[in-house]
């Protein structure tokens, strides 16, 4: 497998949901010994989330990371990322974001948008159960709705990469959801895998997934390895929300 192993694509910062500064983070990377870092704080939306950034913070983290970049320039490359939360609903609004013109911008689906609210789908378990709950239980109904979603944001060709594509896992260990093998949940992954592919985005191995109680990274292995397959290019990511987290697990790919 080529993959880079001194970058870490994907961490969040106190503009979004994390605990420290782009300067804390940066530094905590070159500590780590890491090359290249995507700081990809959550984008804002119309409807504020607990996690996404205040829209007007946008041209103060930008004007922020270009100062980073170049106090760092010798020591640590530092792309200027964004984190979109694609929502099928507010589409114009994501690309009025994405219009500003990004070095890595990550296409995620963390909430599905049903009844003017906004559902976790990688939020606490309660949080996903009232999630199926919307969808009557019917869990198949659900990994479908969350599968073309991603679909969706990867076939605009507005992103960079592929953001942890079954996130929708994160409560599903010992498969008491649903199980990866089912025909399907494996036609939904195949098809998502060959947008990507035909788009020429890269996927993430979003590692935080190994400290979640699933305990594996985001995409499961034989994902990653079907995206080998296709020559889907893969970066490793922590998707750290705070200086601790940078870099973490990456060893795993040394």
């Amino acid at each position: 497998m080529n993959i880079d192993t001194d970058s870490d694509f994907h961490m969040h910062t106190r503009f979004s949901d994390g605990s420290a500064t782009i300067d804390e983070m940066a530094a905590a990377a070159i500590e780590k010994g890491l090359s290249q870092i995507s700081i990809s704080d959550h984008m804002p939306l119309p409807k504020r989330q607990r996690y996404t950034m205040d829209k007007q913070l946008v041209d103060a983290y930008r004007l922020a990371l270009r100062e980073a970049r170049s106090t760092y320039r010798d020591r640590l490359k530092i792309n200027m990322g964004i984190e979109c939360e694609f929502i099928p609903e507010f589409r114009f609004w994501v690309r009025s974001i994405l219009q500003m013109g990004w070095d890595c911008a990550i296409a995620s689906v963390h909430s599905l948008y049903k009844n003017n609210t906004f559902y976790l789908v990688n939020g606490t378990r309660q949080e996903f159960e009232e999630l199926l709950e919307v969808y009557h239980d019917d869990i198949e109904a659900l990994v479908n709705v969350y599968y073309k979603t991603v679909q969706d944001a990867c076939d605009t060709g507005w992103f960079d990469v592929a953001g942890h594509i079954d996130v929708i896992k994160k409560h599903n260990s010992g498969a008491n959801y649903f199980s990866e093998s089912e025909p399907f949940y494996r036609r939904l992954v195949f098809e998502t895998l060959d947008i990507i592919r035909h788009k020429g985005m890269k996927m993430e191995i979003n590692l935080s997934g190994l400290d979640h109680s699933i305990k594996e990274p985001y995409p499961s292995q034989w994902i990653i390895d079907e995206a080998v397959q296709r020559k889907i290019p893969l970066v490793l990511s922590s998707d750290a929300h705070g200086t601790d987290g940078v870099g973490r697990h990456i060893d795993l790919f040394k």
